[in-house]
């Protein structure tokens, strides 16, 4: 995995205000979760995808 694999990276990531706070959540799982969890169904928004390429393209240079 890599350092931006995280549940707040992912295009299923989802926050609601509630009365007593904020509630993240992975929209697909319907699961509480939190910015720094991971799970293997990660699927990177598109922002990320491309900071992911950018780095893999310093890499080979």
């Amino acid at each position: 995995m890599n350092r931006f694999h995280a549940c707040a990276t992912c295009i299923h990531y989802g926050i609601e205000k509630r009365a007593d706070g904020l509630y993240t959540y992975c929209r697909r799982l319907g699961y509480a979760t939190k910015p720094n969890y991971r799970f293997n169904c990660w699927t990177p928004k598109p922002n990320v995808k491309r900071l992911m390429e950018k780095e893999a393209g310093k890499d080979e240079s």
